[in-house]
């Protein structure tokens, strides 16, 4: 005999339902939630994403800028008030005037609404807040005003964190000397000129999902974190400095021409070391050291040149011979303005020169050996093809 078996009551099932969809509720919540916090972390970094290539972009141009400047940030309570950053850059191409803005207190109705940052560019003036002119937008969502902030280079040690309201800059002393403005040639759309300096300006712009504070400074101008290099000229380049001399040369000859030669006696004797008599006697002599530079124009292949001349003499009228034979050695224990033991020697510029230097007249060897130098550098660097020297 089977007994009947016991199943589920009526109670129990309903239980048992209650609990399945009060768990597939749960779990449905759960799915829902998270999928409005996927679309929010998704929105969040595209906003993000949208500041981080916006700041960049900024970046970019103030490394092209000759200036930037703050055209308007007081939007106060006119419906076309604005905040506008221009920027400015000249070129063999003409001048070039970009710039971005806001309107805070337009509505969404208006043409420009006010969440959003746009850019302009012309190549003519840009006017601050004329709300007719188009431009594109670059951000939108925009919570407030964008903030825009100068701040002089003597400022920089006490620029705080526009977050955290801490100094950011301490490797800036805060005595870092401004430059002052100077005109860049060229007028504002007030007809006012538009002057450069190394002024910082700090960009705060703010959106429902995300914040950056970005820093800029003109590219061209300099700047607090500017290094200075410091070049040392070669003798190619210092050859005729600051003057119109070419800076093409390479190539350098030096010379000696003859302009006289005299052979002098003396008649006073002489006692020698050994109690011997002698009857001195030497040369006077006059010429010319020349130094010959050139080069070649790369522009047409002509040959440009400089020529710098060195009257030499041991004839040094500025001596009293008759109170100080010139056979004797000068006040200062050297041979200056003294006649030569020999004539006029037949060797080459150089060593006639490492000849005379001794017996030249005050002043004059320092100077035609310091050419003599220079000259071989030239010859030297042009051989290497260089132009600067380390130093």
């Amino acid at each position: 005999m089977r007994h009947a078996e016991r199943g589920f009551t009526l109670v129990e099932v309903l239980v048992a339902a209650a609990a399945f969809a009060g768990v597939g509720f749960a779990a449905l919540e759960t799915v829902r939630v998270l999928a409005a916090g996927t679309a929010q972390l998704a929105a969040r970094h595209l906003a993000e994403s949208a500041l981080e290539r916006l700041g960049a972009e900024l970046r970019a141009e103030a490394r092209t800028a000759t200036a930037i400047r703050i055209a308007a940030n007081a939007p106060g309570a006119a419906h076309d008030g604005c905040v506008q950053l221009d920027l400015f850059t000249a070129d063999a191409g003409g001048p070039r005037f970009w710039s971005y803005r806001q309107f805070p207190n337009h509505v969404a109705g208006d043409a420009i609404p006010p969440d959003v940052l746009q850019r302009l560019a012309a190549a003519a003036p840009i006017a601050a807040c004329d709300a007719s002119s188009a431009g594109s937008v670059v951000l939108s969502g925009l919570q407030g005003a964008a903030t825009l902030t100068a701040v002089a280079p003597a400022g920089l040690g006490a620029h705080d964190d526009p977050y955290l309201g801490t100094p950011d800059a301490p490797f800036v002393a805060s005595g870092v000397p401004a430059t002052p403005p100077f005109s860049l040639g060229v007028l504002d759309a007030t007809g006012q000129p538009i002057s450069g300096r190394n002024t910082l300006v700090g960009v705060r712009i703010d959106t429902a999902f995300a914040s950056r504070a970005f820093e800029l400074l003109p590219g061209a101008m300099p700047n607090g974190y500017t290094q200075v290099l410091r070049y040392t000229c070669s003798e190619r380049c210092d050859v005729g400095h600051d003057t119109a001399a070419p800076k093409t040369l390479t190539r350098c000859a030096m010379s000696w021409q003859t302009a006289w030669s005299e052979l002098v006696l003396w008649n006073d004797a002489t006692t020698n070391a050994d109690g011997s008599l002698s009857f001195p006697s030497g040369w006077f002599f006059a010429g010319t050291f020349t130094f010959t530079y050139a080069g070649t124009r790369a522009s047409d292949g002509g040959t440009d040149t400089l020529v710098k001349p060195y009257v030499a003499t041991n004839w040094d009228a500025a001596r009293d011979y008759a109170a100080f034979p010139p056979d004797k050695p000068a006040a200062n224990g050297t041979s200056a303005g003294s006649f030569a033991p020999w004539d006029v020697r037949n060797e080459a510029p150089a060593a006639w020169l490492a000849d005379a230097a001794p017996y030249l007249a005050t002043g004059e060897a320092a100077g035609i050996v310091a050419e003599q130098q220079r000259c071989d550098a030239v010859q030297a660097e042009g051989d290497a093809n260089a132009f600067y020297t380390n130093g």
